[in-house]
């Protein structure tokens, strides 16, 4: 009998010890786990879309459809008068000038551009110390309509001379070479949807420094003006030496009839003591 009750308490006493062991190990389990801090998942930011500078742009520039782009902007708290793509079009600031310097990345904001029309654009487009002028123009004298605000031109007066002889005598000369076109009536941007027609194109208004705007305001009371547009490789630089200025072209040089009627005569009266005689005399055929 006592040989079978010794290995009886054995196996129960492993067992108890099993049990203890197994509750002991469930318990550090749970201390275990409730001592871990949860994970929080953040989620990733909602992204927009907003305007910023593709380029460097300096102040006075005009904004081209290349100026600018559309970057990716987190949604957070986005500043007032950022540009957000879906919000805001790009292509309506095209043609607008720059106020400050703009670095690529830069947002566009209102306070960094004036619009056309806006108060301030026509000084704004202005380079320093220059000064705009206007001057009349029609259909012929614009190139049809197709010089546009930023092109280069030469301003051309043409009026009539008297001769002193009861006759007149017209020439022509350039007054004032490269000149920009600031503006075609009051287009100030060269926007190709914007079609005025040339009819309806009155005045041209040109950057000229303070000397040249004295210049200018005499001329218009002179005679006709007409503007000759320069190529962009010869008006790239304006600040390139200029040549010597070019002489009047006078109406006899192009039309060969003035040339061919030969000098004007004028009437001389020749007193030789208390006798006079008349005799004729010529003048040259430009004063």
């Amino acid at each position: 009998m006592r040989r079978f009750l010794f290995p009886l308490i054995a196996l129960v006493t492993a067992a108890g010890t099993a049990l203890l062991v197994n509750a002991w190990l469930e318990d550090q389990k749970r201390a275990a786990l409730a001592g871990v801090q949860p994970v929080t998942v953040v989620a990733e930011p909602d992204y927009i879309e907003v305007l910023v500078a593709a380029e460097r742009l300096l102040p006075g520039s005009f904004v081209k459809p290349s100026s600018l782009r559309w970057q990716k902007w987190p949604d957070v708290e986005v500043p007032a008068g950022y540009r957000v793509r879906g919000r805001a079009d790009d292509a309506e600031l095209t043609g607008s000038v720059v106020r400050q310097v703009l670095a690529p990345g830069d947002p566009v904001v209102p306070e960094n551009l004036i619009r056309p029309g806006d108060r301030g654009f026509l000084a704004a487009v202005l380079d320093p110390d220059m000064r705009a002028v206007s001057v009349p123009v029609d259909e012929a004298s614009s190139n049809a309509g197709l010089i546009l605000p930023g092109d280069r031109v030469d301003l051309i007066l043409t009026q009539s001379v008297s001769t002193g002889a009861g006759s007149a005598r017209r020439v022509s000369e350039t007054i004032l070479e490269n000149l920009r076109i600031i503006a075609m009536g009051r287009r100030l941007h060269t926007d190709p949807d914007d079609d005025l027609g040339s009819s309806a194109v009155r005045t041209a208004t040109l950057e000229v420094d303070p000397e040249g705007a004295e210049v200018v305001a005499l001329v218009t009371e002179l005679g006709k003006l007409s503007l000759s547009l320069r190529s962009i490789a010869g008006a790239s630089d304006p600040s390139a030496e200029r040549p010597a200025r070019r002489p009047a072209t006078w109406d006899s040089d192009i039309s060969r009839v003035l040339q061919s009627s030969g000098p004007s005569a004028t009437t001389l009266t020749v007193m030789r003591g208390s006798a006079s005689t008349q005799q004729a005399a010529t003048t040259e055929s430009q004063p």
